[in-house]
């Protein structure tokens, strides 16, 4: 071997010895570097809370016997729970709160909550069915339940059973008398009432309704239509009623105050209660503090002046203030009566705003479709 060929063999050995001192994020244009596998749209723990905030156990089935911790849930199982809190709420860890919603049933026109909002139990069944979806956007504020415009990452179940006394009247669900208030209830409703053929226009917010009859009238013919004729049932007096009678019953009356109970419910228990007090005979108004809606058909005129509250004149809401004046020209709440008195519904422009108010007289929030078009109004309706 020549000399130069021996000094190249050497320079190589010499290099090949040298150790290279480098930082270790650069020792190899290989090295790929490992990150924790992060998922937002998976729940890590789900608290199921009752009426005062207090956590609820949840189980693996309803036997209630193996217990299951609210940091290992998934989305592919349905978990148990029961409780004596006549209404629930739901805390989650994960994913953002603004992208979840909790539903009750599975019931296509169902509304969704946020978290943290109180969920009325049923009573009158064996388990209330809470389903709790992660979207990959934020829904808009009453979010249905088949409503697939929102990329759905995830759904979560947990069957409630209600312990309680279901007469029981407590529970903070229930008024001062005992009885449910409007909120309390589901969102399901009636879509028409009537008595002898007299349309009671009927508001979300309300579910206390009133009618006065001459004393000489035996008896009505009450009609009462779901909203869903498909999935709501309807009970009038405790009488099933539907398409095949028309959703009628005929009531007979005695004099004096008449409570009829009409119940509305769904396969996923939802429901809702209307009260509809018939006034037989001679009959005054009362003032009702609690703005109780009150249809006064023209078959009874009412001797005292009604005050503070809603009445019904020719099929249209007004209201009437202390003095027993019509409300005009100004807002009752989320309700606008008009310059004739009358509740406005529909597209309203005041003050230079522009709202929007439901077939129910209440101004909408958030996302609205209004003639096939969507529009967004701010907490000012606008």
């Amino acid at each position: 071997m020549n000399k130069n060929m021996k000094r190249i063999v050497s320079m190589v050995l010499v290099i090949g010895t040298v150790p290279v001192l480098v930082p270790n994020t650069s020792t190899s244009l290989l090295t790929t570097r490992a990150y924790a596998s992060t998922n937002e749209s998976e729940i890590s723990s789900l608290d199921l809370l009752d009426g005062n905030g207090n956590g609820i156990k949840l189980y693996d089935s309803d036997m209630y016997d193996k217990r299951v911790h609210n940091k290992d849930i998934d989305d592919a199982e349905i978990y148990y729970a029961k409780t004596s809190s006549g209404t629930v709420s739901i805390d989650i860890d994960g994913p953002s709160k603004k992208y979840i919603r909790v539903f009750k049933g599975t019931t296509k026109t169902t509304q969704g909550k946020k978290l943290n909002e109180d969920i009325r139990l049923s009573r009158s069944s064996e388990t209330t069915l809470l389903v709790v979806k992660v979207y990959g956007e934020e829904p808009e504020d009453n979010v249905a339940y088949d409503n697939d415009n929102y990329d759905l990452q995830g759904t979560y179940k947990i069957k409630v059973k209600y312990t309680g006394d279901s007469t029981s009247s407590s529970d903070s669900s229930y008024s001062s008398s005992g009885e449910l208030k409007a909120d309390d209830y589901d969102n399901i409703y009636l879509d028409k009432m009537s008595i002898d053929g007299n349309s009671i226009e009927l508001m979300n917010s309300k579910i206390d309704y009133s009618y006065n009859v001459k004393s000489d009238v035996e008896q009505v013919i009450v009609k009462a239509v779901p909203g869903d004729k498909d999935t709501d049932d309807v009970e009038i007096d405790n009488t099933d009623v539907d398409n095949s009678d028309n959703y009628k019953k005929t009531i007979a009356l005695k004099n004096g105050e008449n409570k009829i109970k009409i119940n509305l419910s769904n396969d996923d228990n939802d429901e809702r209660v209307y009260t509809l007090t018939i006034n037989r005979g001679n009959t005054v108004a009362t003032t009702d503090s609690t703005n109780q809606v009150t249809s006064n058909s023209s078959a009874t005129i009412d001797t005292v002046a009604v005050t503070n509250k809603w009445v019904q004149v020719n099929g249209k809401w007004q209201y009437k203030d202390a003095a027993g004046n019509t409300v005009k020209n100004s807002w009752i709440q989320n309700y606008y009566l008009q310059a004739d008195g009358n509740m406005a519904i529909g597209w309203l422009d005041y003050n230079g705003r522009k709202y929007y108010l439901g077939l129910d007289g209440a101004k909408r929030t958030g996302w609205q479709q209004v003639d096939g078009n969507w529009y967004y109004f701010d907490s000012n309706n606008s």
